[in-house]
């Protein structure tokens, strides 16, 4: 079973992932698609932080 260290450690890494994305993309809905996806990863980053 993965701890909550962990699982909030891989949100993280994910959330950077999606951040980077973000600013090299060109189509402007799917930026806006990814910074929502990564404003709803840091809610639940927050909800895991040990």
């Amino acid at each position: 079973m993965e701890s909550t260290e962990d699982r909030y450690i891989r949100t993280q890494l994910l959330i950077a992932d999606l951040r980077r994305r973000a600013e090299t993309c060109e189509n402007p809905q799917e930026q806006l698609n990814l910074r929502r996806s990564v404003d709803s990863l840091i809610r639940v980053a927050l909800a895991l932080a040990p």
